[in-house]
């Protein structure tokens, strides 16, 4: 029996939504999911190319487009995604191989990375038949299965843990999310059989990933054999194991697997996460292989000047998922402030303003940068696999927006938008909500096309960082237990035009930076305002560099912030900051900063205190 979950993904189109994150998925639809040439994609299979890693893009990418059709209905978009899905179709060999490696390689070709390509195969038919039903995709997927099912295992197949490039097992391991999925849609035993071997292999040949992290090992000490060159403790491919160890928990119900889940998640938040929302860096600790992607300690070392590549893309979208899959399992509110801190900063900042190109290694302080490790030229598009992966955390955001759940419709972020939400006892309702979130904490949400006469709820997110919040209905002020790092549970008849407004405090935070391993790292100070990161920029006319006075600001973990009415940088938050002298500087939300990708708009978010 498949376990529930606690809140529950909208169907297909039923959010809107309106404001920045509408606006950059209409743009990485137009510029990156309709100009990819799908079918230069799938060529990797088609000609069985070899090449390290190239089949991940084309099921990346049609993840991100089957998500991002969910949500925006775009038939241009559906369009692309049926055409290359029927040529996925026509690559499928009879006995239900689908891979980029010639047979005398499988299952461990291309490097090694032969299952990873599999595993996103798999994401993305999978993508695309949960959007259209279609029984001759699912009849596809499950050969595509059985293929790599008649291939791994126990001797004398090939073992899991023997496979990948460089991480001991892990990377092909993450094939435990999409076998899963195939087990929840088929209940065929064998696919629950193949998930239960991969979980009970521990995922890793150097040790068991499971058991080590239920046992409170640090993510970053996962395989340690004393050579930080040799580092498996590779970010990216680890959360994506744990992806699937969450799914594995619906399926069995095993409650070890639940909590071990959530270690690794209370791990990483605690460890890993920094102020922007992502993790993983080539310094201190773990050298590689993948530089830059490697746990480190990330969040004590984030001020630390011997990284030079830290939180990669891919990385920060697999954290936003990891976190969606708890936060659905769970209905731990907290959970939903990670989400929106990595997709306010890290996620949307990252996007280049033509839409083509997600910043693989950004950065706090300095420019926008182009720099990446591994990426293909597609007939003129310059595609990496954070390009393809960024595009599947953008189109999470409107499904984590707005929720479902048994007691009634969820709002997790205050955007401006609607959605219908379908209740427990076969009615429905719609929400449109108006929002000035989050240049400021006001937020309305109007009642319509209610068909119901029962009571249910509204569930509103309290922010764990908030200190006031209030509700009105009907331009009343209502009494609810509104704690920070819960839920406004507000029950009641609705009716139509009935119209909530909430009041919250955007509050000021200042932060000192972490004692990590180099003391040159010390003596900074950041400031978050609500969700947003703020940040100096050239454009303001200051000099972004300044040493600023706040050792008291930091003491006193606030300081006074006043927005800026000044237009001349697009831009969603200006403001004025106090410093501890008197002084005020000029600081700008982290998306915005740095947005003109050049020295004009050179950005610092961790400041140097006097």
């Amino acid at each position: 029996m498949i376990r529930e979950d606690v809140f529950y993904q909208l169907p297909i189109g039923a959010v809107r939504l309106d404001g920045v994150f509408d606006d950059m998925i209409k743009l990485i639809t137009e510029n990156t999911l309709k100009k990819i040439n799908f079918r230069s994609l799938a060529d990797y299979y088609r000609n069985k190319a070899d090449q390290f890693a190239t089949g991940e893009f084309w099921g990346k990418l049609m993840r991100a487009g089957s998500l991002t059709y969910k949500y925006s209905q775009d038939p241009e978009l559906k369009a692309v995604l049926d055409e290359t899905v029927e040529d996925m179709l026509s690559i499928q060999l009879p006995d239900g191989c689908i891979s980029t490696v010639p047979y005398e390689k499988q299952p461990n070709g291309t490097h090694g990375s032969d299952l990873w390509e599999r595993k996103y195969s798999l994401l993305g038919l999978l993508g695309y038949y949960e959007i259209t039903g279609r029984e001759d995709v699912l009849k596809c997927i499950k050969k595509a299965a059985d293929f790599t099912i008649s291939q791994v295992g126990e001797a004398p197949l090939t073992p899991i843990t023997e496979t990948g490039w460089a991480f001991c097992g892990i990377e092909s391991s993450s094939i435990l999310e999409p076998i899963v999925k195939i087990y929840h849609i088929t209940g065929e035993q064998r696919y629950l059989d193949f998930a239960t071997y991969i979980v009970e292999s521990g995922a890793c040949s150097r040790e068991n990933l499971f058991e080590s992290i239920y046992q409170g090992k640090d993510p970053k000490d996962i395989g340690n054999n004393g050579v930080p060159e040799e580092s498996i403790a590779k970010a990216y491919e680890m959360m994506s194991c744990f992806e699937g160890l969450v799914e594995y928990y619906r399926a069995t119900g095993i409650e070890k697997w639940k909590e071990t889940a959530l270690r690794f998640y209370y791990k990483l938040l605690e460890q890993e996460i920094t102020l922007l929302g992502s993790g993983g860096a080539d310094a201190p600790y773990n050298l590689g292989p993948g530089t830059g992607e490697q746990w480190n300690y990330t969040k004590y070392e984030q001020t630390n000047p011997d990284i030079t590549l830290m939180m990669e893309t891919c990385v920060t979208v697999t954290w936003m998922k990891l976190c969606y899959q708890l936060l659905r399992l769970t209905g731990d509110s907290t959970i939903a402030d990670e989400i929106e801190r990595s997709c306010y900063n890290i996620l949307i900042g990252a996007i280049r303003p033509d839409g083509e190109f997600f910043e693989y290694f950004p950065r706090f302080n300095g420019l926008r940068n182009p720099k990446v490790n591994y990426s293909f030229n597609i007939d003129g598009f310059d595609l990496s696999c954070c390009t393809a992966n960024g595009p599947s955390g953008l189109a999470l955001v409107p499904f984590t927006a707005f929720m479902n759940s048994k007691q009634g419709p969820v709002v997790q972020f205050y955007v401006s938008g609607e959605a219908v939400f379908d209740l427990t006892d076969g009615g429905s309702v719609k929400l449109t909500t108006v929002s000035e979130y989050p240049k400021e904490g006001k937020f309305t949400a109007r009642f319509s096309q209610v068909t119901t006469d029962n009571e249910f709820s509204l569930l509103l997110r309290v922010p764990g960082w908030c200190g006031r919040y209030q509700v009105c209905i009907n331009g009343a002020p209502v009494s609810v237990d509104a704690r920070p790092g819960t839920y406004a549970v507000i029950n009641r008849k609705w009716n139509n035009g009935d119209c909530v407004d909430v009041d919250m405090d955007l509050t000021v935070r200042v932060f000192e930076s972490p004692r990590g391993s180099n003391r040159l790292g010390d003596n900074l100070v950041a400031v978050m305002r609500g969700p947003i990161l703020l940040a100096r920029d050239r454009r303001t006319q200051e000099d972004i560099y300044k040493q600023v006075d706040m050792k008291q600001a930091v003491q006193r973990g606030t300081t006074q912030v006043v927005l800026d009415d000044a237009d001349d940088i697009d831009c969603i938050v200006r403001a004025k900051v106090s410093t501890d002298s008197g002084d005020e500087i000029s600081m700008i939300d982290y998306f915005s900063a740095g947005s003109t990708w050049d020295e004009q708009s050179e950005f610092c978010s961790w400041l140097k205190m006097k």
